[in-house]
């Protein structure tokens, strides 16, 4: 009786409050106008009094926060009451919000008005007219009381903001109070002895109203059993429509087996098929029983907290048997062998239904008014009952799944495949925590803290099923935009098919669709987390309306919504950005047969002004101001100047390579000993595709202060040489006329310039010739080279002209002396003496002329 008094005590003061905030534009609108003074007016200024019932107005609107303010320390100790009473408050700061806003235009209009009449008129200077001053009176009088009701409105904000947060903080302290209060331990007969004494009285109340409910249930036995059977057929008929729809053993157990991307949307889909049937059946009683007024209370209640429990175990199931699949191996998501399997799924469920039927035991205590010893008896069982299968969990050992155990159709395939036994405590930076929160648990029941024992146990499962739903989420995204086996991106394959984007492009725009989209799972996965762990709703809602729309750091404003928005935005203009450039590229440079380096160019320097503008707008929508950016470019000039100096001055020579084309992209160049074609000039570096199909990755800074040669500078014409060496006893202008044939047959050799052969040097061996000839192409050269040598060496067979070795005379000197040390040599090995060699009578040769290779 006196929470509700409290509460029809403030509610009435909050209307009052709120019909003084509604009658405070009007009666301002409505003031009746100030009659003529033209004395008052100009011996003394007007008086800043507000009209009577703009008055009356602010004073219901102060006395009703006041009175609000003194209420709540009736209510300290109310949960439900303060959680209201803030509803309420937060209803008179929007309204006074809104009732500041709608006046200040109105006084903006009344002093635009005094400033069109002018300064009034000082002691010396005549008075103005009587009909001016009486304006100018009934104006100042109104924008007095204008002003008036608006800091009226700003500070009744400030005191439902500062009640607000006063609310907040002793909700926090009475949960905390609640949470830690230490009840009768289990382990005391006291409390037995209490729930012994209590007990009868419990069960004549229930057996009661139950032979109540059966009363009027008899009444009407015939709709209640068309209603149960028709909950039973309902129910039969979806779970078996839906086991042969969802029977995933017969799909995939054929190669190849289902990728992990394919696994995880099944189970998108799977999981809420399987929780359908009960769910519907359930539903259907529920309303069924509803319809014909047999949820009167307390049974509306009871059956609604059943029907709760009933969705939640339905749900959760569902999704423990999709993810882990204990019968189709080769649709699991948990790479497990099918033993720990089928255990972690049955303790999975068995934990799921201890958290169901304590919520809805819970709930119908409530009701019932069940007595504080059952209540401390049921959360005990529940702590203990779900402690004990936690530690049952953490006892199963995770042993991996064989790689190929998912063809396997039975366990002993699977467990069989296994590759060596997994300790029971692996992985320890899961099993270590879980741990310590089932004995915590345990401990913590025994000696009587059994309200905070039952809230960890609800936050280990609601919290573990905001993870494992935000995991399935986060899969579906990444299934979405890439594939982690094939790299592909299917995003991206969307955005080549409608747009025509290339590969690194529509890449680079997947990879920003994939980041935004998990920024965005993160931001909706917290607020459930942290409702289970506390905080409620209104104190969530206050944060994430803090974040999003504004926090005061320093002289700085930082709003969450409007970075995101600044990241869509970005996205938006970088796909604006890629589509003008294959625009460009595709269609209107290439109608005007431009230069392909100069395309790249106005390509590339299209996309680098598309993504300046798109930061630059990104940042400044994001809320900071771009005029900062010019002290940040200062600050940076030193680090610029010694770290980044390198940097910047590869970015520098990219952009003079983009204007001054000194290489183009699809020239051949030679760099150093390497050469190949330019195939993309970007900021830093230049990428060179060697003839070996090699990219040669060059700074910019090399391309500008080093040599570089270009043999498409210009155009493609060019020009090989090819030196063919001849015997001494051939005849040069044979040779010369065969060259020169040789040229003139060749398709690929242009005219003009004609092909030219020349007799160039005496060569040690052989009398050296040279062939130069033009090409349209030169990136042809080695071709027609390769075509060239094969036509000239031909034709110098046919004429029988030789092709020379390299020769070399070899003069070999004091021979006598050679002899003399072998003959020292070979007596000194055998020991015996040799018979030293006569000399020739001609004498022995100075020299020898030897021809060979």
């Amino acid at each position: 009786m006196k929470q509700a008094y409290f509460r029809r005590q403030v509610s009435f003061l909050l209307a009052a409050f709120l019909a003084a905030i509604t009658a405070i534009a009007p009666a301002a609108a409505q003031a009746p106008p100030a009659q003529p003074q033209p004395d008052a007016a100009q011996s003394q200024p007007a008086k800043p009094a507000l009209p009577p019932d703009v008055a009356d107005s602010i004073t219901r609107l102060t006395s009703a926060i006041e009175t609000a303010e003194k209420t709540i320390q009736h209510l300290a100790e109310l949960e439900e009451e303060l959680g209201g009473l803030r509803v309420d408050v937060e209803t008179i700061l929007a309204d006074s919000t809104q009732t500041a806003e709608t006046l200040r235009p109105e006084l903006a209009a009344v002093k635009s008005q005094i400033e069109k009449l002018g300064p009034p008129p000082s002691k010396d200077s005549p008075p103005e007219a009587p009909a001016l001053a009486a304006e100018r009176a009934r104006l100042m009088a109104l924008a007095a009381g204008l002003d008036s009701a608006i800091k009226s409105t700003e500070l009744t904000w400030v005191r439902a903001r500062q009640l607000i947060e006063k609310i907040t903080v002793l909700r926090h302290s009475l949960f905390t109070k609640n949470l830690m209060e230490r009840r009768p331990s289990p382990l005391l007969p006291e409390l037995w002895r209490d729930l012994v004494s209590k007990s009868p009285a419990v069960g004549h109340r229930i057996s009661y109203l139950a032979e109540d409910w059966l009363h009027w249930a008899n009444v009407k036995r015939q709709q209640v059993g068309l209603l149960l059977a028709a909950v039973l057929i309902l129910f039969v008929a979806l779970k078996y429509a839906i086991a042969r729809l969802t029977d995933r053993r017969r799909v995939g157990s054929e190669p190849p087996l289902p990728s992990f991307f394919d696994r995880a949307r099944s189970v998108a889909w799977v999981a809420p098929l399987r929780a359908l049937p009960a769910i519907a059946a359930a539903t259907l009683l529920y309303g069924g029983l509803d319809t014909l007024d047999l949820l009167f209370p307390p049974w509306a209640a009871t059956a609604a907290a059943i029907l709760k429990a009933i969705v939640l175990y339905s749900a959760v199931s569902a999704l423990i048997f999709a993810v882990l699949a204990p019968r189709a191996p080769q649709w699991r998501l948990v790479w497990l062998a099918n033993g720990p399997t089928r255990r972690v799924a049955v303790l999975l469920c068995a934990i799921t239904a201890v958290y169901a039927i304590d919520a809805a035991l819970t709930e119908t205590s409530r009701v019932f008014f069940v007595p504080l010893a059952l209540t401390v008896v049921q959360s005990f069982a529940a702590s203990t009952a779900f402690a004990t299968l936690l530690i049952g969990l953490l006892l199963t050992p995770f042993t991996p799944q064989a790689v190929n155990a998912p063809a396997a159709t039975d366990a002993a395939a699977s467990d069989a495949g296994a590759a060596q036994p997994i300790s029971r405590h692996a992985p320890r930076w899961l099993k270590l925590p879980l741990w310590l929160i089932a004995l915590g648990i345990l401990g913590l029941a025994l000696l009587g803290y059994v309200a905070l024992a039952r809230f960890l146990a609800q936050q280990v499962v609601m919290t573990g099923i905001v993870i494992v739903v935000s995991w399935l989420l986060y899969l579906a995204i990444r299934a979405v935009t890439r594939d982690s086996q094939q790299r592909r991106y299917p995003v991206g394959e969307m955005l080549e098919a409608r747009f025509g984007l290339d590969a690194p492009r529509r890449n680079q725009l997947a990879r920003l669709t994939e980041i935004a989209l998990t920024f965005a799972l993160i931001i909706c996965a917290l607020p459930f987390l942290m409702l289970q762990w506390g905080y409620s709703g209104a104190d969530i809602r206050d944060g994430f309306k803090s974040a999003f729309f504004g926090i005061e750091v320093g002289q700085f404003r930082i709003s969450l919504a409007r970075i995101l928005l600044g990241i869509v935005l970005f996205i938006a203009l970088l796909f604006a950005t890629r589509l003008l450039q294959r625009w460009l590229r595709e269609k209107a440079l290439q109608q005007t047969r431009m230069d392909p380096g100069i395309v790249n160019s106005i390509d590339t320097v299209v996309g680098y002004v598309g993504v300046a503008l798109a930061a630059l707008l990104a940042i400044s929508y994001a809320g900071l101001d771009i005029t900062n950016l010019a002290i940040v470019a200062g600050a940076l000039s030193v680090g610029i100047g010694f770290g980044l100096q390198s940097i910047v001055n590869n970015f520098v020579s990219g952009l003079i390579l983009l204007v001054e084309r000194p290489i183009r992209v699809g020239d051949r160049i030679v760099v150093g000993d390497q050469q190949g074609l330019v195939r993309r000039i970007s900021v830093r570096a230049t990428e060179i595709e060697t003839f070996d199909r090699a990219s040669l990755i060059v700074p910019n800074s090399e391309l500008i202060t080093g040599r570089v040669l270009n043999w498409t500078h210009r155009d493609s014409l060019g020009a090989v040489n090819i030196k063919i060496g001849v015997g001494y006893d051939s005849d040069p202008e044979q040779v010369l006329a065969l060259l020169k044939k040789c040229a003139d047959e060749h398709r690929e050799v242009l005219r003009n310039p004609a092909p030219m052969a020349f007799f160039e040097n005496f060569g040690d061996s052989a009398l050296m010739f040279n062939l130069r000839v033009s090409l349209p192409d030169i990136a042809n050269a080695g071709r027609v080279q390769s075509d060239l040598r094969i036509a000239v060496l031909k034709a110098l067979r046919e004429a029988n002209i030789e092709i020379p070795f390299n020769q070399m005379d070899v003069n070999l000197r004091d021979l006598d002396g050679l002899k003399r040390y072998l003959t020292q040599y070979i007596q000194e090995r055998t020991g015996k003496a040799a018979e030293e060699p006569q000399p020739n009578a001609a004498g022995a040769s100075n020299g020898k002329r030897v021809a060979g290779e």
